[in-house]
């Protein structure tokens, strides 16, 4: 084996020093996006649930968490927008402070 070329170990431990570089990273983008769609997914469940009176208490607690808000059947849009908005800023934040966290 000449010198020039590194070891089968040392390859594998490159690798696996790269690898883990690049696993413990989170795309905050990505995040922020994946919770906005799947929290205002759920906002638009919860509010058409809501109008066969099973979800009303639910429809209650959205009021009161998002501004400007109520209990009206065409709120459906504003309370989905607001869920996005909502989930997206908090799953950016969650994933800037892992990644700055994980360094």
């Amino acid at each position: 084996m000449s010198d020039s070329q590194p070891s089968t170990q040392e390859q594998i431990r490159a690798s696996a020093a790269e690898a883990t570089e690049t696993a413990g990273t989170v795309d905050a983008r990505a995040l922020g996006l994946s919770a906005g769609l799947i929290w205002s997914a759920a906002v638009a469940f919860l509010e058409l649930a809501a109008g066969t009176k099973y979800g009303e208490r639910w429809r209650l607690l959205l009021a009161d968490l998002y501004p400007g808000y109520s209990s009206e059947p065409g709120d459906l849009v504003w309370g989905t927008v607001l869920g996005f908005i909502d989930a997206f800023v908090l799953g950016y934040l969650f994933g800037r402070i892992y990644n700055r966290l994980a360094k």
